[in-house]
């Protein structure tokens, strides 16, 4: 998967936004979220220390990994906590410590952050004036500006689905003309895309059931494995899941496919609803 600037700071945009807050916030509590949040207890068990300190009109947030350290400095003007420059190597301190707000707002540990990562898109549009955020990418680093008074609300996840640049891996096995799968799991959407010579493979799975969400993310994986008209041929002859397992030309659908997990193997498609779409490359052509 691609992890560019951009991307990453447009899962931070989202976090800060809109809605007021009836009590000041203080960079105290914020420092306080930050030191106590999962996140940063996660990173200690793969040896990595990100440490936040208040001071007067600042937040230092320091990330250590054995010898190396570095520190990113937040200034406060008011409600605006801003860094005209936050290298690569402290971007996951700034995510943590948008989320950080986000919880001195009221939202649980990481809540925001699974919602926001899911529609990085739309934080990308986001300003400091109107949303509570943004950001400027500069030759080495970015730019980031955050006002701390404002929260935003949670964006509708029923509306979120996997976008064809998700499936990066796939669409260069594709232009390769090479076989190979990309694995992964954002937000409440986990997915395998299997790329073989008879035979290619979907997977899609979503918490609870399979929506509209789970539906569109296998348009978008049909259009990186074979291009639009493939994707637009599907959705009429498939226009929604059908009950039981089912071919209709190249394409068969199992829409209560098992996933079959290892005792003590980790999986991505824990706790949800599978659906495989088996495509034949042979009668597809």
């Amino acid at each position: 998967m691609k992890k560019k600037i951009l991307g990453m700071l447009a899962l931070i945009a989202l976090v800060v936004g809109l809605t007021g807050c009836g009590e000041k916030v203080t960079l105290d509590q914020i420092v306080e979220k930050f030191n106590n949040s999962e996140t940063v207890n996660l990173y200690k068990t793969y040896g990595i220390d990100i440490n936040a300190k208040a001071l007067k009109d600042a937040i230092e947030i320091t990330t250590s990994s054995g010898e190396t350290a570095t520190t990113a400095r937040y200034d406060l003007k008011g409600n605006i906590l801003s860094n005209n420059n936050v290298l690569e190597g402290d971007f996951m301190g700034a995510v943590i410590l948008i989320d950080s707000i986000g919880q001195v707002h009221g939202y649980q540990d990481g809540e925001l952050l699974e919602n926001i990562n899911a529609f990085d898109e739309e934080a990308s549009k986001y300003t400091v004036a109107n949303e509570g955020i943004e950001y400027e990418e500069l030759k080495e680093g970015v730019s980031i500006k955050i006002d701390i008074s404002k929260k935003v609300p949670l964006i509708d996840m029923s509306k979120f689905y996997l976008k064809p640049t998700e499936f990066d891996m796939i669409e260069e096995f594709v232009s390769e003309n090479t076989t190979g799968n990309q694995m992964g799991k954002l937000a409440k959407i986990a997915y395998n895309l299997e790329l073989g010579i008879d035979q290619n493979y979907i997977y899609i799975g979503e918490t609870d059931e399979l929506t509209e969400s789970a539906y569109k993310s296998v348009l978008s994986a049909l259009e990186v494995m074979y291009g639009p008209e493939v994707a637009k041929h599907f959705k009429e002859i498939y226009p929604n899941f059908l009950a039981e397992e089912t071919t209709v030309e190249a394409f068969t659908i199992d829409p209560n496919y098992k996933i079959e997990i290892e005792e003590d193997e980790e999986s991505v498609f824990e706790g949800m609803k599978v659906v495989q779409i088996m495509i034949n490359n042979k009668d597809l052509k």
